[in-house]
């Protein structure tokens, strides 16, 4: 994918903020679109500033959702899991029918894609660096993580080939013939990082809190358990192992929250997405589309996940303002543990 051709990033946050801004800087032609009508308007007036772990001022096209073209060749959706379907309101009439769609989300946006355009215009991605939107025009990128892109059906094909080397110019990337059993080991990862965010603690400190460990772990058991009825085995996410939480392999468990506490000794931030929606912004998370897609997929199998029932609910109790953020939410979650 060369230098001439163009891409557009539809939502230019955290992660299509950056993305973005990188690839214009590597010489490629980049559309950004985003409802957030004052961060476009910034972005079109004095360009898109990307601070933290790189300090960079790219300059591309920016446009509201409704000024994209038709004829869409390659678009990066990092848009939030709950706003998938707008979004694919617009880009589906315009995607072009050899486009494709690539997913830079959390959660299972991915399907959601796929059934609106096809799996043959759907690409898959999983990718741990983050960051948060600070301002209109500027993005804040917190340090670096894995990316991993792959086909639906398994295939390393040209067009993989091609996005690694594209998405390359923002990140380290790599092809993956088992794009699935990363999406859900995201998940599961995820799963844990809300219940941090509940607790209104550094990741950290959530990790070493001794009596609710046990919680912890069964939470992400749970959602390495909904991919294994699916066929799907967890992939590692930088050292850690979801699926040695639905086994209980203590060895794997102990060095996965090991490899946690060194991803986040080399971030910027110490608390996640999730957390700053809840504690600073006060808006409704991705919970719904990213947990509570897993539990749908739960139940068609009939599968029970109590503690990450729970979780949803603790959350939407927090977003209704009806539930504080503290230590007493993992209380609520460990006492799910200790009953018969």
């Amino acid at each position: 994918m060369t230098a001439g051709r163009e891409v557009t990033v539809v939502g230019a946050g955290a992660i299509g903020g950056f993305v973005a801004a990188c690839l214009c800087a590597a010489g490629i032609r980049a559309t950004v679109s985003d409802s957030n009508q004052q961060h476009i308007a910034a972005i079109a007036r004095r360009g898109l500033r990307v601070t933290g772990a790189l300090d960079l001022l790219a300059h591309p096209y920016a446009t509201e959702p409704e000024g994209l073209p038709y004829g869409l060749k390659t678009v990066l959706l990092a848009v939030k899991a709950s706003d998938t379907e707008a979004a694919l309101d617009v880009i589906a009439p315009r995607l072009a029918p050899d486009g494709c769609v690539v997913s830079l989300q959390n959660g299972l946006g991915v399907y959601t894609i796929a059934a609106r355009v096809g799996d043959e215009r759907t690409v898959g991605a999983f990718l741990t660096f983050g960051g948060h939107y600070v301002s209109p025009g500027e993005v804040l990128y917190g340090g670096a993580g894995s990316l991993r892109i792959g086909e639906l059906d398994g295939s390393i094909t040209e067009r993989v080939r091609e996005l690694v080397s594209l998405l390359s110019n923002a990140h380290p990337a790599e092809a993956t013939a088992n794009i699935h059993a990363f999406i859900w080991a995201k998940v599961a990862l995820g799963a844990f990082y809300f219940a941090t965010a509940l607790a209104d603690a550094d990741v950290p400190e959530v990790i070493g809190s001794a009596p609710h460990r046990q919680a912890l772990q069964r939470l992400v058991g749970e959602v390495a358990s909904i991919a294994y009825t699916q066929g799907i085995e967890c992939e590692s996410v930088d050292g850690f192992f979801p699926d040695a939480f639905r086994t209980g392999d203590q060895q794997r468990i102990d060095s996965s929250w090991r490899a946690q506490l060194e991803y986040w000794g080399a971030q910027m931030e110490k608390r996640t997405g999730i957390w700053r929606d809840l504690a600073e912004r006060h808006r409704p998370t991705e919970v719904g589309g990213i947990l509570g897609l897993a539990v749908e997929r739960a139940r068609a199998r009939q599968l029970s996940v109590p503690l990450l029932t729970r979780t949803i609910e603790l959350v939407r109790e927090v977003e209704a303002g009806t539930r504080p953020l503290g230590w007493g939410n993992l209380d609520d979650l460990a006492r799910l543990v200790e009953s018969p």
